[in-house]
């Protein structure tokens, strides 16, 4: 009777600890009600979901999923495992974060992307906060695919004429990282509008970046990237071990990237 007694009062307890909190920015953006489309696919309709601006609900929390970088910070003083998603500000170099769901598709699949395009020279523009090893590692895929790729720092977007004039003629292909420090409106139309006049790919930050001419092979959905965070969840909940960057993989094989005729705000 004791030991029946004692699971009776244990079983709440526990299915808290087993629990998944999504953490958000409200009103959600575009981009966060879509990853919480994805999640939901993946883990089902029994998610709690709280806002960043306000104090998190009580724990313990079993995993919290946090959808952008300002939902990440509220997140990581719960301590419990955390996901980040829809925050490429918020690197690896952050202990909290168990895992981050990057915004691009892994490096491999970065460059043979590049390479069924045709690209032989890519001239990727991203900001020294950006993601100096996701670049580091697709320079060296490229090197195996006969694809090079130019890491073109900026201090500012500002510099991004500059760069241009002076590396972009020997590349045939311009890619801006999600890069929230180097994707300004000024930025993207200035990539554009050199990609157009030299009649060469311009590959978009984010899906709901690709417009008319942008190409979006290199992004990957915010609903992907849901779901890649559902995934990361139920091995963290299960007890298994996660990788630290998780890249998303397309819902459908050859599924087309979704077009946008508004540009959204990279999260």
């Amino acid at each position: 009777m004791l030991r029946i007694l004692l699971a009776l009062l244990l079983a709440p307890a526990a299915a808290r600890a087993a629990s998944t909190l999504v953490v958000l920015s409200e009103p959600p953006s575009s981009a966060s009600r879509e990853a919480l489309e994805g999640l939901r696919a993946e883990l089902g309709e029994g998610i709690e979901t709280a806002s960043a601006d306000r104090s998190l609900p009580p724990g313990p929390h079993g995993v919290i999923i946090a959808f952008g970088g300002r939902a990440a910070r509220r997140a990581q003083r719960a301590g419990a495992p955390l996901i980040v998603a829809l925050a490429p500000a918020y690197l690896e170099g952050n202990p909290s974060a168990a895992v981050r769901v990057a915004l691009t598709p892994s490096p491999d699949r970065f460059v043979g992307l590049l390479a069924a395009a045709g690209v032989k020279r890519l001239l990727a523009v991203r900001s020294p906060a950006g993601d100096a090893e996701f670049v580091r590692r697709i320079v060296e895929a490229g090197k195996q695919a006969g694809v090079e790729i130019d890491d073109g720092v900026l201090a500012s977007p500002d510099a991004l004429p500059h760069l241009l004039r002076a590396s972009g003629s020997r590349a045939d292909a311009v890619w801006l990282a999600p890069d929230p420090a180097m994707v300004t409106p000024e930025a993207f139309g200035v990539a554009r509008e050199y990609a157009r006049a030299r009649g060469i790919p311009f590959f978009a930050p984010a899906a709901g970046l690709v417009k008319e001419e942008i190409r979006g092979e290199l992004t990957v959905s915010f609903r992907d990237c849901g779901r890649e965070a559902g995934r990361a969840a139920r091995e963290l909940l299960a007890g298994r071990s996660v990788v630290k960057v998780a890249y998303p993989m397309p819902g459908a094989p050859g599924a087309p990237v979704a077009q946008s005729t508004v540009p959204v705000k990279i999260p």
